[in-house]
């Protein structure tokens, strides 16, 4: 099912201070900085950092730039290649991966930034073009027409030192140090006293000269000084909690004379300070009373890290730092977007290192849930969300937590890996225990439990293989049991046990040809016709991992191997648990959904509560990984038993049960048996 690209996210890239002497990488002849330029500082101790201001750097070019579903590159001979989905410049709008030129950009250019989107380039001799979304004007040329190949922006042919985009708008740092900003303005972000859109560049209150770095936010921009304060203006800006926006430029408490490095996010905004340390602040909601700016300001632990922070990026949920050659990120990890080969998040400020980056990184671009960065040597890799292509590479799968290779030659090759399939030709190492997972398939976690429709129930894990061989399935080849007329019964789960060889073999068989072994995390598909998912675990070999995908994914083989267990196992009889899930939602106002697929009230009618010991209010809804799931409760046997309920395997998709104590409550119950690893 396609994500929904109306959430407003954005990448800024970051940019730095205009004197120096020295460089990670040559700059080229002529070129000027960027926000997305990526200076070196000198390494630090982790544990003692100077007090004084680092050596000065030489700024280095912004090239490496990511939306919110796209990211584009400026290439060593100033050539721009993007990847992704919407306008790439190349005078199309169909999704591009891998990449493709830009129009008109086959040479150069010294420096990209791109908005949610729209991209904008700086010209070797100062000016700036830019192309996609133009509803606001982000363009610069005068019209709010999208636009799929670059345009000049209006009045700004040369003379230009850096470019920053935000969600829907752009801004410009002149030769003079002065800013120009144009796009969008709901909130003030143009910082030009008013709050009306501009399709032409206008000039930033107060800022004509002595700046030396701009970052472009969702719906806000900052500006960082030659004198080391930053001012900022737009959504959630103000230092006053009842003013709260502003469409001028304001100082940033606390900020006033010793920050090197800016970059803005969709939410949010961090600075780096002369002595080495990060300080973020946002959301940009609007604060309770009282509350003034530095009462956000959270303090990024970067400690730990090798170097001293030399770039920053933020984007909509994270964001990432260049230290000593080497990235690390923090923040929202849905899709392994921090890179470091999980997809747990790193919501508290504590960057993690990313994986096989410990040098080298020569620039880093955040984008809506992916992550790009710009390898020393003119390559790139890319993690996160893949699934509009802006990764660069064509994957079977949607989102990697490892660094993989973008094709900047615009060849489709062999799909890369993280690494050769090696197993062990020996015994596959795991745990035996009774209630070890070995293996588990579980298709759309618990879905429908709660769908009074009737026409799908899936509780449980259709699929387990525990560390001592016992095997507990549900059979979709089998009939379901017969259904008494006031309770509707759906397919039991079945037992049966495997002896260690043929564990063996199955796990073989899932992480080679059913190709887990080198499988990414996450698979999605744009199909609009698939709205559920699919969850395959395995811990064996030393390997574990989680996948989840939408359909079939690539696991075909893996899939079948699982839908004919029954039939390869006839052994295999229905399970008697100790233990069930009841399942209690409030059926009052739904009483007749259901009719023609499961038989309705009217067919099957009601049965009086059964436990006295038990009230509705028993059952509750528990944390399903980041949602509330519908009321539920810990049945024992005896429990479960009453009116026979777990009769025949006790998976039962409905029984309209009558409240205790009122003739008008009406629920609507689901039962089904715990799986062995289950807990309350």
């Amino acid at each position: 099912m396609r994500t929904s690209l109306s959430r407003v996210a954005t990448t800024v890239m970051v940019g730095l201070l205009v004197t120096g002497c020295g460089s990670a990488t040559s700059p080229t002849p002529g070129a000027t900085a960027s926000p997305s330029q990526l200076p070196t500082a000198a390494p630090s101790d982790a544990t003692s950092r100077p007090t004084s201001s680092p050596a000065p750097v030489t700024p280095t070019m912004g090239r490496i730039a990511a939306g919110y579903v796209h990211t584009c590159v400026v290439t060593d001979a100033g050539a721009v290649r993007c990847w992704g989905t919407q306008n790439f410049g190349d005078g199309t709008t169909t999704e591009a991966s891998p990449s493709v030129n830009v129009v008109g950009l086959a040479s150069g250019i010294t420096a990209i930034a791109a908005g949610n989107y729209h991209t904008c380039v700086l010209t070797g001799s100062g000016g700036v073009k830019c192309w996609g979304s133009n509803s606001g004007g982000e363009l610069g040329n005068g019209t709010t027409s999208a636009s799929t190949t670059p345009v000049d922006v209006t009045g700004l042919s040369g003379g230009n030192t850096a470019i920053s985009a935000g969600g829907g708008h752009t801004c410009a740092l002149t030769n003079s140090g002065g800013v120009k900003c144009w796009g969008s303005n709901p909130y003030g972000a143009l910082g030009d006293g008013t709050n009306l859109d501009s399709s032409v560049p206008v000039d930033v209150v107060g800022l004509d000269s002595g700046i030396s770095m701009i970052a472009a936010g969702g719906l806000h921009t900052c500006a960082l000084t030659r004198g080391g304060s930053v001012t900022c203006w737009g959504d959630g800006q103000h230092d006053d909690a009842e003013i709260h926006h502003t469409n001028v430029p304001v100082d940033v408490p606390g900020l006033e004379n010793d920050v090197r490095l800016i970059a803005a996010g969709n939410f949010s905004t961090c600075a780096v300070r002369d002595e080495g340390s990060v300080t973020c602040w946002g959301p940009n909601y609007a604060p309770p009373p009282g509350e003034r700016l530095p009462d956000r300001f959270v303090p990024v632990d970067v400690s730990r890290l090798a170097a001293g922070v030399s770039a920053i990026t933020v984007g909509d949920a994270h964001s990432c730092v260049l230290t000593g050659g080497g990235a690390a990120c923090w923040g929202g990890n849905s899709y392994g977007e921090l890179g470091n080969g999980l997809t747990s998040d790193s919501r508290v400020p504590f960057p993690v290192d990313v994986a096989g980056l410990g040098s080298g990184v020569a620039g880093i671009a955040v984008g809506g849930m992916h992550t790009c960065a710009l390898i020393t040597g003119d390559s790139v890799k890319c993690w996160g969300s893949n699934t509009y292509g802006q990764l660069g590479t064509v994957m079977r799968c949607s989102s990697t937590s490892i660094p993989l290779d973008v094709r900047l030659d615009g060849s489709v090759g062999p799909v890369p890996t993280p690494g050769p399939i090696q197993l062990p030709a020996g015994r596959l190492e795991h745990t035996t225990g009774a209630t070890d997972v070995l293996f588990r398939f579980d298709h759309s976690p618990d879905f429908a439990v709660g769908d009074l429709v009737g026409e799908l129930f899936q509780p449980g894990p259709e699929f387990t293989i525990y560390g001592d061989g016992t095997v507990i399935f549900r059979d979709e080849s089998s009939a379901g049991p017969p259904s008494p007329s006031r309770i509707v019964r759906a397919r039991p789960f079945m037992i049966a046990h495997l002896e260690e060889d043929q564990v063996q073999a199955f796990l073989r068989f899932a992480l080679d040809e059913g190709g887990l072994w080198d499988a990414c995390e996450r698979y999605e598909t744009q199909d609009v016709d698939v709205s559920s998912w699919a969850t395959l675990t395995v811990h064996a070999a030393g390997i574990d991992k989680r996948v989840e995908y939408a359909g079939y994914g690539p696991f075909g083989a893996l899939y079948e191997r699982i839908g004919a267990f029954g039939g390869a196992n006839p052994t295999a009889v229905v399970w008697v648990a100790d233990r069930y899930w009841g399942n209690l939602l409030d059926a009052s106002v739904f009483q007749f959904i259901g009719d023609g697929v499961t038989p309705g009230l009217a067919e099957s009618g009601t049965v009086a509560w059964p436990w006295p010991g038990i009230a509705p209010a028993d059952f509750v809804g528990r944390d399903e990984g980041g949602w509330i799931g519908h009321p539920r409760r810990v049945m024992s046997a005896a429990e479960a038993a009453v009116h026979g309920l777990s009769d025949n395997g006790g998976v039962v998709q409905r029984v309209y049960l009558e409240g205790p104590g009122t003739a008008d409550a009406l629920y609507y119950f689901s039962l089904w048996p715990m799986q062995p690893d289950e807990t309350g």
